[in-house]
């Protein structure tokens, strides 16, 4: 066991879920699709009048960006940018936004399909790529499908190191800068495979080809594209590879991404001779190709260094103006007002911001212009917390569903919904696309996302970690082919389903743990051994990413935060292998050692921090080992649901 554990290891959800029952080898023989034929789905097509569109309907993209959407899809157990919420994971996080969202009358969500960090780095290698994270954007897919809400996703990245233009530069022998990405012949190469192989994807879960799903709105090529005194090298990439893009899938929309600066003028952040012109963006010729449908920008005054109101208004009113010359319909892609500790840059700030964006796009429609939607950056949900370098919290611009500002958001779909309208003379053209498997023969106890799924109904869902259910407090969840247990843990007694009460063994489990003194361990601590399923700070990790980490190379060690006696519990349900524990109170990590012994030594300090990647850490904890009684009862049997 290596004792200097990352941050990661720290806050890692624990996973409480649902009330379960065992599901029963008649339902493995399942039907696969629904009798009964779906509801007709609609790709989103521009009208001759220049609206977005679904099936005879005007359609106003009103959404938000989604960071880290396919590795939540996924079930990675820590995000890079904002946290998971305490005591859930990433499946559960994307479904509650999404219904959040859909509610509030949302209807569009932007994300990447890319990762955000080389932990969940969906191409592992130039055409290799992680099936667990392709997973994750299926799933993210499928659940948007079925919120009925539309999905504009970017290919690749400006920004990180995964998934990027420098990853791409990193792949190729014959680049070597960041600008190369846009005129490298192996760059270019590299990109149209990763573009072929994201559109070619067959969906898992519902059997669709991502070219051929209507759940997506729209491809953006690239998010942010960056080429310092490129001249004219950005516009000759777009031209190329949205070509390419619509080669691959005609049924879709396609866009650029950028943040919309000019080459020259006045209409930059700041003004005359600013630092944008030289970022190799032009707005008017990057989406002046047949092949590109919609115009994009973006707006970040706090960024770019220029928060005054009057650049506020005309940046948007500039692009207005030059897609009606393009003749393309407008989305702004990404707006955010930072809320910054220690500056004027307050909520009230911010939501004045917004208003003024909202107030924009209302305005834009009234009177037929070609702005016509908008998505804010970015949506935190409920328990989240901001990454240390925004302050944690909400961090520079996480919005709430509790903020004035997202009262602002929900007041403004509101009234744009009202603004739909019937297309005229129009006739409807559904999507032909596979029906979406009915699994629901699967369910276990009728409860809708248990049992199985697939297009042929035989892939077992992992209800612990999609938390579909939900067990007893004091119970752990643990994923059985096509079912789930809830099991009561050491020192309580219940169905672990509904109850699980506390019992004499709890006590007796306490005092069958003894140690030389906090911050001692024996000089030599023996074999860690693998941490029990569903005990007490145990966490699925389809992704990997756990076994990564110092000590956890076989499983060992808790991924969640743990306490003292939930270390205990799970050297219990670790008999007759535990023998001892090491534990952490600050980190609240849990080691199960196996055949320690020796004299005692003084263990170091080692590092802690927040529970995010990368992280500051410093040196605050020491660890302690508990020694098992030899002879003890071990408290295991807990009882089992179903």
């Amino acid at each position: 066991m290596a004792l200097l554990l990352t941050a990661v290891t720290l806050w890692l959800v624990h996973q409480q879920c649902g009330l379960c029952q065992q599901a029963t080898s008649s339902l493995l023989t399942a039907n696969t699709l629904s009798a009964a034929a779906s509801a007709p789905e609609y790709f989103v097509t521009i009208t001759e009048d220049g609206n977005f569109a679904v099936g005879c309907q005007t359609f106003y993209p009103m959404g938000w960006n989604q960071w880290e959407w396919l590795e939540s899809g996924a079930g990675a157990p820590v995000l890079v940018a904002a946290s998971l919420p305490p005591n859930r994971t990433g499946p559960w996080l994307i479904r509650d936004v999404m219904s959040k969202g859909e509610a509030a009358g949302l209807n569009v969500i932007r994300a990447w399909a890319t990762s955000a960090s080389p932990y969940y780095a969906l191409q592992t290698s130039p055409g290799n790529f992680s099936e667990p994270i392709f997973k994750g954007l299926d799933y993210a897919l499928d659940q948007a499908r079925q919120q009925n809400l539309k999905v504009i996703l970017s290919l690749t990245n400006n920004w990180n190191s995964t998934g990027s233009v420098d990853q791409f530069v990193s792949w190729s022998p014959t680049a070597h800068v960041h600008e190369d990405f846009f005129s490298d012949p192996t760059c270019m190469q590299l990109y149209q495979q990763y573009a072929s192989a994201i559109i070619n994807r067959v969906n898992y879960i519902n059997g669709r080809r991502y070219g051929d799903d209507p759940t997506i709105m729209a491809w953006d090529l690239i998010n942010e594209p960056r080429c310092y005194k490129c001249d004219n090298r950005v516009q000759e990439w777009v031209d190329t590879m949205a070509a390419y893009v619509k080669s691959l899938d005609s049924k879709h929309l396609l866009t650029m991404g950028e943040e919309g600066f000019y080459p020259s003028g006045d209409s930059d952040p700041s003004g005359n001779q600013t630092w944008a012109y030289n970022e190799g963006q032009d707005f008017l010729a990057d989406h002046m190709s047949s092949d590109i449908d919609f115009a994009a920008f973006h707006h970040w005054p706090d960024n770019w260094l220029d928060n005054s109101t009057s650049f506020e208004t005309s940046w948007i009113a500039k692009h207005i103006a030059d897609a009606a010359t393009l003749g393309k319909p407008l989305l702004l892609e990404e707006f955010g007002k930072w809320v910054k500790n220690g500056t004027a840059a307050d909520e009230a700030q911010r939501d004045a911001f917004y208003t003024l964006v909202y107030d924009a796009l209302q305005m834009s429609l009234s009177n037929g212009s070609a702005l016509k939607g908008a998505a804010f950056w970015a949506w935190y949900d409920e328990g989240q917390v901001g990454p240390e370098g925004e302050g944690g919290g909400d961090g520079l611009y996480g919005i709430r569903d509790t903020s004035s500002t997202f009262d602002i958001v929900h007041s403004n779909a509101k009234t744009i919904a009202g603004m739909a309208q019937a297309v005229p003379s129009c006739v409807l053209s559904p999507a032909e696309v596979p029906e979406a498997p009915d699994c629901s023969q699967t369910w276990v106890a009728n409860q809708p996302g248990t049992g199985f799924e697939g297009t042929k109904c035989n892939v077992d869902i992992n209800e612990c970690l999609r938390q579909t259910v939900q067990c007893a407090p004091n119970a752990g969840c643990i994923n059985t082919e096509g079912a789930y247990n809830c099991t009561c843990w050491p020192g309580y007694t219940g169905d672990g389903a509904l109850n699980c009460t506390t019992s004499n063994q709890l006590l007796m489990m306490k005092s069958d743990y003894n140690t030389d003194g906090i911050g001692t361990l024996l000089c030599d601590q023996g074999q860690d051994i693998a941490y029990p399923e569903g005990a007490p700070g145990f966490v699925y990790d389809p992704t990997g990413y756990l076994l990564t980490l110092p000590g956890r190379q076989d499983g060992g060690g808790s991924a969640a935060a743990v306490d003292l006696i939930g270390c205990q519990q799970a050297c219990e349900l670790a008999q007759p292998e535990c023998d001892a524990i090491v534990y952490n109170s600050v980190l609240q990590a849990c080691f199960l050692k196996s055949g320690p012994s020796g004299e005692s030594c003084q263990a170091t300090s080692t590092a802690c921090g927040s529970e995010q990647i990368n992280q500051p850490q410093a040196a605050c904890a020491a660890w302690t080992m508990y020694y098992r009684q030899t002879g003890s009862t071990s408290t295991s049997s807990a009882a089992t649901a179903g």
